[in-house]
């Protein structure tokens, strides 16, 4: 088993550097790459990492992480990956271990009336990471590999509109997952669209998107079509708002359901300081093997309180409820809520150092109780100069 998911993971890199050696060859003019390293140590504290309704147990946690950003520009087209690796222990559980990979690439290439972009994004991680909001199903610590890739195409029309399409493809493997409740599973979408200026400092987008999530261990398909009519605006200088909303249906062989997909963005940003807020409503695969109907709200505060001291706050409320039950899936209703509080001290150009503080709380239908989690860490964080290759 370990070999063939090594060789999924293989065959998706040799896919992202495809992907990057056609958009990063099509620029005409030469250009340097640049790479610039991270890194980070952390010790954190951990009250009920598994999210147990009995309260759990309590443990000390030992991460390092490390990565980079590795880009290359023209005048043309832009390419950009971002590996990581990450490693935790716990030093009173060592079920909780985990040695996680992450690759993100992205590229575009532009032409005269059309831009053409893609992203790959490859992660091998836990459960205990994945599912965290999502399923409710986190009290158990297995390895989760995804793949999804984002391909899509934008043309000019005129010089105040654009049309263009976006397909979406995600492949989300569960190793060693028999009596979890969850599944692998493989969805894919396309969405074409058309976006147009309604005023100086406004637009208007219409976007189609049609899906399909397939189930391997069930042989089942969950189809779902959604329509929605955006607005966007700067009502002022410092201010972005965008809502987005429209009819959704879904449909599978145990039925069909329909309803409004929905979303509502607010950013206000000052000198020193930014504010964002967010509530929504869309259709989510998840790895009980169901599509999802995912409500959520969330609010972020980021202020620069020197030159060298930085604090955010975020708070955020989700919830996931199955659409349509499933042969062999037990209906779930699942809510999730979370506030984060950073604080980051910049001690030189290149370390710094984080205090991060977490608490969240899930409550799920199908159990009767809910369940309580605190977190706190500790980091030194290094960002390495950019360097030419």
């Amino acid at each position: 088993m370990t070999s063939l998911v090594s060789h999924r993971l293989v065959r998706a890199g040799v896919l992202a550097s495809a992907i990057g050696s056609i958009f990063a060859s099509g620029g005409a003019q030469a250009a340097e790459w640049l790479f610039a390293p991270t890194a980070r140590m952390s010790t954190a504290y951990a009250d009920n990492p598994r999210l147990q309704e009995d309260g759990g147990t309590s443990t000390t946690a030992y991460l390092g992480e490390l990565g980079g950003e590795l880009q290359r520009r023209t005048e043309r087209s832009s390419l950009k990956l971002q590996p990581q690796l990450r490693s935790s222990r716990y030093s009173e559980d060592d079920s909780l271990d985990s040695d996680d990979q992450y690759l993100n690439t992205s590229a575009s290439y532009l032409t005269q009336r059309a831009q053409w972009d893609a992203s790959l994004n490859l992660g091998r991680d836990t459960t205990l990471t994945s599912e965290l909001a999502s399923t409710g199903l986190v009290q158990t610590n297995r390895r989760h590999e995804s793949a999804a890739l984002n391909v899509g195409a934008t043309f000019m029309s005129t010089d105040v509109s654009h049309y263009g399409a976006q397909l979406y493809l995600l492949d989300s493997r569960y190793v060693d997952a028999v009596g979890t409740g969850l599944v692998d599973y493989r969805y894919r979408s396309v969405s074409p669209f058309w976006q147009g200026s309604a005023t100086e400092r406004s637009d208007v987008t219409i976007t189609a998107q049609i899906g399909e999530l397939f189930v391997p261990v069930f042989e089942s398909r969950t189809r779902d079509a959604s329509l929605r009519l955006a607005w966007s605006t700067r009502p002022a200088e410092l201010w972005t708002t965008k809502l987005s909303a429209g009819p959704a249906y879904v449909n599978s062989s145990s039925g069909e359901d329909s309803g409004v997909v929905f979303d509502a963005d607010l950013e206000r940003r000052g000198e020193r300081w930014r504010v964002t807020a967010n509530a929504g409503r869309n259709l989510t695969p998840t790895g009980r093997g169901v599509l999802t109907r995912r409500d959520r709200v969330m609010l972020g505060v980021n202020r620069r309180v020197s030159e060298f001291v930085s604090a955010s706050a975020t708070m955020q409320w989700t919830r996931n409820q199955d659409l349509l039950p499933q042969a062999g899936i037990a209906f779930t209703d699942v809510e999730y809520g979370r506030v984060d509080v950073n604080l980051n001290w910049r001690i030189s150009e290149h370390w710094s150092v984080g205090l991060a503080l977490a608490a969240a709380t899930q409550n799920n239908e199908a159990s009767a109780g809910s369940a309580d989690y605190q977190r706190a860490s500790l980091s030194i964080l290094w960002n390495g100069q950019q360097q030419a290759l």
